[in-house]
């Protein structure tokens, strides 16, 4: 077998590697490997049949009820694997005040300065490679609007596969009249790293609400009886029906309704009526099905400090991550349990984390080519 032969088994068994970690370890073996690693042609094929690495998960830890309070913390996805030192926000610049996570997309973090109005002060940073960019909100994007709300998108995918990074991210900010994030849009813009902001049409009819939170790549709100999505690759929103389980019109239902991240791919949403929880799926066809549900008063009355009094009211969702949601009881005592989203099991939780959790990805592509000749 010639040389190029014997490079193509090699890249055929080096796709099959079952880790990012475990691939940038065989990159160290030899000149060769570490070669056919660094191939832009290979890093892409095996970004196409390998899911990304998630090193953790970022939230804002709660200090009250606000939507977005207290500062960010990291939770290692693996304590045993990943050091959490390794993704402080020590870098950022030091400012009176803290930082504030917006967003969380691939390996980068969108932040607002919490002491700022409406976070107009924000930075776009890479937590592993302890880099950022500072982002200003232009004044003429800003007059004659009561709010605004920026979200970080995808940029142009490199030829290795990368979506995402600091030299192709995107934000786009949604400027609003009215309460926050229950107003009419006015307009939009986009910043894009090189170009700086410009205009994007966005249909004038919509109203957003607060974020009913973000799965596959894409993120969530209601307006009426419609789910609007923001895409998060390209920017653009769309919209569907809700299924037809109850009056969506109700001014309860930002306390009984969200969406989450499912392993399958799928739309899932969950829905809280008369201490049930449902998990509805939405087909191909766009019909939503029932998938599963759960009684909490039943799944949670083995947990420790369950008492049958904290089912006689409303349940707040408190926590929105990957696989799971911290609900608490509006009662006297902070009874905060989750639920695995997978198999409906409830288990106690802590209390201190924000309505969001952001899954952190490693970098791609991995850093090999200044090996390359050694």
């Amino acid at each position: 077998m010639d040389e190029s032969g014997s490079d193509d088994v090699l890249r055929l068994v080096l796709e099959r590697v079952d880790s990012h970690v475990s691939l940038i370890r065989a990159a160290a073996v030899c000149r060769r490997w570490r070669r056919a690693i660094a191939d832009a042609a290979f890093l892409r094929r095996y970004r196409s049949l390998h899911g990304p690495a998630v090193a953790g998960y970022y939230h804002n830890e709660r200090t009250s009820l606000r939507w977005r309070d207290g500062q960010p913390a990291f939770v290692p996805s693996s304590p045993s694997m990943v050091d959490a030192r390794h993704f402080s926000l020590d870098f950022l610049p030091d400012v009176a005040g803290s930082w504030t996570i917006l967003d969380g997309r691939g390996s980068l973090l969108l932040l607002g300065h919490a002491s700022h109005a409406e976070f107009s002060d924000n930075v776009v940073c890479e937590p592993l490679t302890r880099r950022y960019r500072r982002i200003h909100l232009l004044p003429d994007c800003v007059d004659g609007c009561y709010g605004w709300e920026l979200f970080l998108l995808d940029g142009e995918s490199n030829e290795a596969g990368g979506r995402i990074s600091m030299s192709n991210f995107r934000v786009l900010c949604v400027f609003l009249r009215g309460v926050f994030l229950r107003g009419d849009l006015t307009h939009a813009a986009m910043y894009t790293v090189g170009s700086s902001w410009n205009k994007k049409n966005i249909d004038p009819s919509l109203k957003l609400s607060v974020p009913m939170g973000h799965s596959g790549g894409c993120w969530y709100f209601v307006q009426g009886k419609a789910l609007i999505i923001l895409d998060g690759s390209t920017g653009d929103f769309s919209s569907c029906e809700l299924p037809p389980l109850r009056d969506w019109d109700s001014d309860t239902w930002e306390h009984d309704f969200f969406v989450a991240n499912g392993r399958d791919g799928r739309l899932h949403i969950f829905t809280l009526s008369d201490n049930t929880m449902k998990m509805l799926t939405r087909l191909e066809g766009g019909e939503w099905a029932l998938e599963r549900s759960i009684v909490l008063p039943e799944a949670t009355s083995g947990l420790p400090g369950y008492e049958p009094s904290s089912f006689s009211g409303l349940q707040l969702i408190l926590t929105i991550g990957a696989g799971f949601v911290i609900l608490v009881p509006l009662c006297v005592n902070m009874w905060p349990f989750s639920i695995n989203l997978e198999t409906m099991e409830a288990a106690p939780a802590a209390k201190n984390m924000g309505q969001l959790v952001y899954e952190f990805e490693l970098p791609w592509p991995p850093a090999l080519h200044a090996c390359l000749d050694r």
